[in-house]
């Protein structure tokens, strides 16, 4: 019976060396609430003190695009690219930029709410998810229909209950007529809390809800964490204690408990992201006392632990994903990861090497992209990164476990940088060596 036991953990659960790693830390190292992801280069972040940051090249730098918006936090966001955004605000309100950030006009406002999300699907269309200003007051899930010039309220949008709110980015859609919006309920110890979903759009209305039961704590009872992968399959995870994951197969009408990832008990989700490419891949983020990334395509039958980079030791809040290869997350302490390689690493063969090696780059000079090939004999945690003249860290291009071979990684920064000398620097293990290399222009 012991071996079958065993057998089963082996076959339930992997670990696999993390695709996370560190890109940078936002100005400020301002905790990130939200982000909109564009593109592997284009993405915007919000976060508190009335920050709004843009990086165009994957997160590795970052520019403030907040001129003019008041103070207080900034807890949703939603960009269409480099001139368009939209932003929501702790105290209710909406802002919207049509150019990159250097102007920005208030659309809507709703004292005593708080924006938990919002999502432009175009210039035109957008959708946006808000608390109830009490008890006995709807949601507020509202949609524009002409850019935020004018946020209506969802038909028979859900009435609130004692002490009911919503839950930054717990919400999920495959299209935009299909919603799912987990709320909490913030009464200590309660059993009982209620998802919400539509077919019919926020234009139809049409809302129903589910209730969800779980094992709840002192701060209440709350599914943080939603994700579908098509329009009937989906997860959400709830806070507290025992099993608190939940799998759908009828499009959220019913849900049923799955068992929590090996090793974890007490239970605080910070966020999901279901993969809608046929993959049935979704990653779910943890709080615990470092945080843990784990993903499933079953539906929480088996999972794979990645590990989180320890720059990341404290809150990861969100993740968004363009393909299974490539997503970021962030968090608090201004802290951006990257899962997969947006610099394009890639393993050249599968000869094991017999030595430690770090090539000259080529081409060199080079304007805007060169090429560095690298060797590690023992498997362990690579970091290639790159400095200017003053030994300023300019780039983070590899920080992650990765097997022993030979890898080639194209640097693609030079178009942010200024023409001059820089350097490389290679370790892993014991093992460290730089060179040199010169960006003109």
């Amino acid at each position: 019976m012991e071996k079958i036991l065993l057998l089963f953990f082996f076959f339930s659960t992997t670990i696999s060396f993390s695709q996370w790693s560190y890109v940078s830390t936002i100005p400020g190292s301002r905790e990130i609430y939200c982000m909109s992801v564009i593109n592997q280069n284009l993405i915007w972040v919000c976060s508190d003190n009335a920050a709004v940051f843009r990086s165009t090249n994957g997160g590795l730098n970052w520019d403030a695009r907040n001129f003019g918006l008041p103070s207080g936090n900034i807890t949703s966001i939603s960009a269409l690219d480099t001139s368009f955004c939209w932003i929501g605000t702790e105290s209710g309100s909406i802002y919207k930029t049509s150019n990159g950030g250097y102007n920005w006009t208030m659309q809507f406002s709703l004292a005593g709410s708080f924006s938990d999300g919002i999502k432009m699907f175009n210039q035109n269309y957008g959708i946006y998810y808000g608390d109830p200003t009490g008890a006995g007051q709807p949601h507020q899930w509202r949609f524009t229909t002409n850019g935020g010039s004018n946020w209506l309220l969802s038909p028979n949008a859900p009435i609130a209950l004692a002490n009911e709110a919503g839950l930054l980015n717990a919400w999920d859609w495959t299209d935009t007529g299909k919603y799912w919006i987990s709320t909490g309920n913030f009464t200590a110890n309660i059993t009982t809390n209620r998802s919400f979903k539509t077919v019919n759009g926020f234009t139809g209305g049409g809302w129903t809800s589910t209730v969800l039961t779980g094992t709840g704590n002192s701060t209440g009872l709350y599914f943080s964490s939603i994700a579908f992968t098509d329009n009937n399959n989906g997860m959400t995870a709830c806070n507290g204690t025992g099993n608190a994951i939940r799998k759908t197969t009828d499009g959220g009408n019913s849900w049923v408990t799955v068992p929590n990832p090996p090793g974890v008990a007490n239970f605080i989700p910070f966020n999901m992201f279901g993969l809608k490419d046929g993959s049935n891949l979704i990653f779910l983020m943890l709080y615990t006392n470092s945080n843990k990334c784990f993903k499933t395509t079953d539906y929480g039958s088996t999972w794979t632990q990645e590990i989180v980079p320890s720059q990341a030791a404290s809150s990861v809040r969100l993740m968004q994903f363009i393909n299974p290869e490539l997503g970021y997350a962030g968090g608090a302490g201004g802290i951006f990861l990257r899962y997969g390689n947006l610099i394009g690493i890639t393993q050249t063969n599968t000869e094991v090497p017999f030595e430690y090696k770090l090539g000259q780059n080529y081409p060199n000079p080079f304007n805007p992209s060169t090429r560095i090939d690298f060797s590690i004999p023992k498997s362990d945690i690579v970091t290639l990164k790159v400095y200017d003249l003053i030994g300023k860290e300019v780039s983070t291009l590899v920080d992650e476990f990765r097997n022993a071979g030979n890898y080639s990684v194209n640097f693609t920064g030079g178009s942010e940088l200024n023409s001059g000398i820089y350097f490389y620097k290679m370790t892993s293990g014991e093992f460290a060596i730089t060179k040199k290399f010169i960006l003109m222009k």
